[in-house]
């Protein structure tokens, strides 16, 4: 996560940054939206256009688990209500021990007939598509249409996942390009004599990265390159090597046919089980704090956490920031997975359109620039906001060719996302574990076969 800055330093940014240059040349062509095909449900109710400014009093509440404790929701209120006299916003924080506890708290909140008008269902966490087909949130084109707002603001893929069965139900919150590089501490890998690659460029092979690895490797003392073998890894890794986990429809595993997804979990593999170089998970619960205190010299990562270490370095001369960008794959593309989230309006909102201000307030470019350094969320899903990052911290400029160019995710048709990402941890961790007695052949069938067993589910 990353570092938060106080109320007081961003009111100061953002009043002392100019808010021109929009990187608008650097903004992506036009993407698929990665909403699979999803089990038909009820359609849902477009919402009425905006009104004339009015002075009745208005009355919304925002339940959300994103940013609460920093300050970030009371500022967007306080500047929002400033605007609005006449409305009143009850900021309702979610704190559930994990992100899943909050969904499944707001779906309860919704039997209960008391969900808040502002909420978020992301589509990164599967739960989107779930709840327009439960009919929890509304879609907003009319709204956006009577506002005339300007779409371009955000970065087309992230607008993308807005998107289902030709509607659209949100504005982009958090967004990033997912596990697309190899963060490096940059002391050591100088001191071991090997040359940066360009932090911007995708020349660097995985065969490369694997010889890295081992030459940075010290039995009993540092571990070269450290990785965690969950979905949004485990993902990126078969993208690397031209394949994928699950079809674009999110409907079949891949694993037992798609050679060169295989090719990438063997790569892991090699080294994780046959090698043992690689810690286990387990060993290494903390590869970010592994890397600083020069524990491990690389770790799979985001861009995102390439900008993390950067500001975690207390002394210069043991820790630099540097990162090795994925190889490009045979298609062009980029291997990541684009994953972001969303502002919803609930379906029951008795004020979708004031609900809809707030919504652009939020997704504004003060609002995107305070919901990074102030919430400490990673959002890049402005071309603007990106632009003010840099000027904060040139490091943000190594995020641009993934969301420029990035690969967006295939989520299972049915929703069952919490139960797809937890096979895949189950499964994956335990085929890679130097101390499990497992085959490759018999590690990669009991993935295969678990992912495909989520996915024939019935929806959620």
């Amino acid at each position: 996560m990353a570092r938060n800055i106080s109320r007081r330093q961003f009111l100061k940014t953002v009043g002392i940054t100019a808010i021109a240059g929009t990187l608008a040349a650097c903004a992506p062509a036009a993407t698929t939206a990665p909403s699979p095909t999803q089990p038909s449900g009820a359609s849902a109710d477009k919402a009425t256009a905006a009104p004339a400014v009015s002075t009745e009093k208005i009355s919304l509440k925002w339940d959300t688990f994103r940013a609460p404790g920093t300050g970030w929701n009371e500022e967007r209120i306080k500047t929002f209500t400033d605007k609005n006299p006449n409305v009143s916003i009850e900021f309702r924080g979610l704190t559930g021990a994990t992100q899943q506890d909050n969904y499944g708290k707001m779906y309860a909140q919704f039997a209960a007939g008391d969900l808040g008008d502002i909420i978020a269902f992301d589509p990164s966490h599967f739960q989107f598509w779930r709840a327009i087909d439960k009919s929890v949130i509304a879609p907003i084109d009319d709204l956006v249409k009577a506002d005339n707002t300007d779409m371009t603001q955000w970065y087309d893929q992230f607008i993308a996942l807005q998107k289902y069965k030709g509607q659209m139900y949100g504005l982009p919150s958090w967004g990033w390009a997912g596990q697309d590089t190899i963060v490096i501490n940059a002391v050591q890998f100088k001191a071991a004599g090997l040359t940066l690659p360009d932090p911007k460029g995708h020349e660097t092979s995985m065969d490369t990265i694997a010889e890295w690895a081992h030459k940075l490797y010290t039995k009993g003392g540092v571990y070269g390159l450290g990785m965690t073998f969950d979905e949004s890894h485990l993902v990126v890794l078969a993208r690397a090597f031209n394949g994928d986990v699950i079809d674009a429809d999110g409907k079949k595993s891949l694993l037992a046919t798609d050679k060169n997804a295989q090719a990438g979990l063997q790569w892991a593999y090699k080294m994780a089980k046959e090698e043992k170089i690689m810690p286990r998970p387990a060993d290494v619960t903390n590869m970010a704090a592994a890397l600083l205190d020069g524990k491990m010299t690389m770790y799979w990562g985001g861009s995102l956490d390439a900008r993390n270490f950067k500001r975690g370095i207390k002394d210069a001369t043991k820790a630099e920031a540097a990162q090795a960008l994925l190889p490009k794959r045979t298609d062009g593309k980029f291997p990541c997975q684009i994953r972001g989230g969303t502002w919803n309006i609930a379906k029951t909102s008795k004020n979708p359109q004031m609900a809809y201000q707030f919504l652009k307030h939020i997704t504004s470019l003060d609002g995107c620039i305070g919901f990074n350094l102030v919430g400490g969320q990673g959002a890049f899903v402005r071309p603007d906001a990106v632009a003010q990052l840099i000027k904060q911290d040139p490091i943000h400029e190594w995020f641009i060719p993934n969301l420029q160019n990035g690969i967006v995710a295939n989520a299972p048709s049915n929703s069952r996302g919490k139960e797809y990402n937890d096979a895949i941890a189950a499964y994956a961790t335990k085929m890679m574990d130097p101390n499990e007695n497992m085959a490759f052949d018999k590690g990669l069938q009991d993935l295969h076969d678990n992912i495909q067993k989520v996915l024939d589910m019935e929806p959620a």
